[in-house]
C-alpha cells in the first residue's frame, strides 16, 4: 500500500473514533440498549421498502435516463449495478462502489467508460442540488430551528450548484479538445478531466424530456430517504420531535457527514452527526443515538446483504474487486 493510502487510511480511522467517541458521549450502555429494545418494529417494512426498493429503484431509472444518449439500457441491471456499488462503498475505502459500478456498466451495457463514469459524476451532482433544495425549503419552514447565515449559505451554494450544471450541460463544445475553456485548463490535468466528464454527462440534460424527469427523480429520492428518516422516528417513538421537515433537516446533516473522511459505510460520523441534531430537536441523548444506531443498521446491513448478493452471482468477490478493476485496466 502506497504512502498516500497509508495516511488517508489512517485519517479516516482518526475521524471515526473521534466522532465515535462523540456518539458515545452522555450515554450510558444500559440507557441505549433499552432504547434500542423499545423500538416499534411494525414500522421496518415501511423502511425496508424504501430502503431496498424505492431508493435504490429511483437510482437506477435515473441512472437510465442520464445513459440514454449512449444506450437503452435495462432497469433491472441498473438496479442490479447500483445495488452493488452501495453495498461496496460500505465495505471497502475510496468509495470503489462507484468506480466498480461503472466498470461493470461498461462492460456489460458495452459503452465507453468514459461515458459511465460522466454519469456517475453527474448523479452526485444532482444528488447535491437535490438534498440542498429540501434543505432550504425545510430550514425557511422551520426558521427557529436553522440560524439564518446557515440558511443563507445552503441557498447560495444551491444556486452555484445549479448554475454549475446549466453551465455544463451547455458547454460541452467549450470542452472539446481546442476549446475556450479546454484551453485554459490544460495546465490543471486533474481539474480538466473532471470537467471533461461532468460536460459530457451534462450534455444528455439539453433534453427536456430528460431534464425534467432527472430533476424530479432526484427531488423524489431525497423525498423518499427523509420519509424513512420520518418512519426511523416513529419506529424509536421520536415522533414527538421528528416531523417531516425535521427528517430533512437530519438527512441534510447526514449526508453532509458523508463528505467527512471515515472508514467505509461512515459508521462513526453519521451516528453522531444524526444524535447531535436530533438532541437539538429534544429527545434525550439515549434516543437520539438509538435512533442513529437503528437507521444507519437498517440501511448498512440491508443494502449491503443485497449488493453482495448480486455481486457474487457475477462471479466477483470482495478480495477480487481490486484485481478485477486492475485488468479492466482502471
Amino acid at each position: 500500500m502506497s504512502r498516500r493510502k497509508v495516511l488517508s487510511v489512517a485519517v479516516a480511522l482518526a475521524f471515526t473514533a473521534f466522532f465515535l467517541v462523540l456518539a458515545l458521549r452522555n450515554v450510558q450502555y444500559e440507557d441505549l440498549g433499552r432504547a434500542l429494545a423499545g423500538a416499534r418494529w411494525r414500522w421496518l417494512p415501511g423502511i425496508i421498502f424504501i430502503v431496498m426498493f424505492v431508493d435504490i429503484g429511483l437510482r437506477a431509472l435515473r441512472w437510465r435516463i442520464l445513459l440514454s444518449g449512449a444506450v437503452k439500457a435495462p432497469l433491472g441491471e441498473l438496479f442490479r449495478l447500483s445495488t452493488i456499488g452501495l453495498a461496496v462503498n460500505n465495505l471497502l475505502f475510496a468509495r470503489l462502489g462507484e468506480l466498480l459500478r461503472a466498470v461493470l456498466a461498461a462492460e456489460r451495457l458495452r459503452v465507453p467508460l468514459a461515458a459511465v463514469l460522466a454519469s456517475v459524476v453527474v448523479e452526485r451532482v444532482l444528488d447535491v442540488a437535490a438534498l440542498l433544495t429540501l434543505f432550504v425549503t425545510a430550514a425557511n419552514l422551520l426558521p427557529a430551528l436553522v440560524d439564518a447565515h446557515l440558511r443563507q449559505a445552503g441557498t447560495a451554494l444551491l444556486a452555484a450548484v445549479i448554475a454549475g450544471l446549466v453551465f455544463l450541460t451547455w458547454a460541452e463544445r467549450s470542452l472539446e479538445p481546442g476549446g475556450f475553456v479546454e484551453r485554459r485548463l490544460r495546465s490543471w490535468r486533474k481539474v480538466h478531466e473532471i470537467m471533461s466528464h461532468l460536460a459530457l454527462g451534462a450534455a444528455v440534460l439539453r433534453r427536456p424530456l430528460a431534464l425534467l424527469p432527472v430533476a424530479v427523480l432526484s427531488l423524489a429520492l431525497w423525498s423518499m430517504d427523509a420519509l424513512m428518516y420520518l418512519l426511523g422516528a416513529h419506529a424509536l417513538g421520536l415522533q414527538d420531535w421528528i416531523d417531516y421537515p425535521r427528517s430533512i433537516l437530519v438527512l441534510s446533516w447526514a449526508g453532509a457527514g458523508a463528505a467527512l473522511p471515515a472508514v467505509p459505510g461512515g459508521i462513526g460520523t453519521f451516528e453522531s452527526l444524526v444524535k447531535s441534531i436530533v438532541v437539538k430537536l429534544g429527545a434525550s441523548p439515549p434516543e437520539a443515538l438509538a435512533y442513529a444506531v437503528f437507521l444507519h443498521m437498517c440501511m448498512f446491513v440491508l443494502v449491503t446483504g443485497m449488493g453482495l448478493v448480486f455481486l457474487y452471482r457475477l462471479g466477483l468477490t470482495l478480495g477480487g474487486i481490486k484485481d478485477s478493476l486492475r485488468r479492466m485496466k482502471v
